[in-house]
């Protein structure tokens, strides 16, 4: 149950971006101006970003600002990772050929790893000449690396 709780306390970040988004949506549709549409699509093109960072909040142990930065790093390996190994025969990437791999279910995955390698490496104690990198600064470097491998794993499948 703890985990289930941990993960709703992440979702509540995705629910207000989720509220700022139809307020830009409405905004847009009341006025018709570009620059709001602009907002708008950019909020929903980062929108898996944010559900890994708020999801990876959520689950870590003391909610640390660095769970939410290895949720970010680690959506943003996976997205390059996706991106390079499904680059478009064309030679040309547009951000609406966005394909499945992109929905607000990476942002989950990729926020659950980050938010599960928090409680992991937070404490982690590293060689004096590595200790700089070690603790939580550590965390967003091993989700990178476990990014790297979910993003070809998943780029395999699709």
């Amino acid at each position: 149950m703890d985990v289930l709780k941990r993960f709703a306390i992440g979702a509540v970040y995705p629910i207000i971006a989720l509220v700022i988004i139809g307020v830009f949506w409405l905004a847009y549709a009341a006025t018709g101006m570009k620059a709001i549409d602009s907002i708008y699509q950019g909020l929903i093109l980062m929108f898996p970003l944010i559900v890994s960072m708020g999801i990876a909040i959520g689950i870590a142990k003391d909610h640390s600002g660095a769970s939410a930065l290895a949720g970010a790093v680690g959506w943003l390996v996976y997205a390059a990772v996706i991106v390079s190994l499904n680059f478009p025969k064309n030679g040309v990437f547009t951000p609406t050929e966005f394909s499945a791999n992109f929905n607000f279910l990476s942002g989950i995955y990729m926020g659950i790893a980050a938010g599960v390698l928090y409680n992991k490496f937070y404490n982690i104690r590293l060689p004096e000449w590595l200790a700089f990198f070690g603790g939580r600064r550590f965390v967003p470097i091993v989700t990178s690396v476990v990014a790297l491998f979910i993003g070809a794993f998943v780029a395999a499948i699709f």
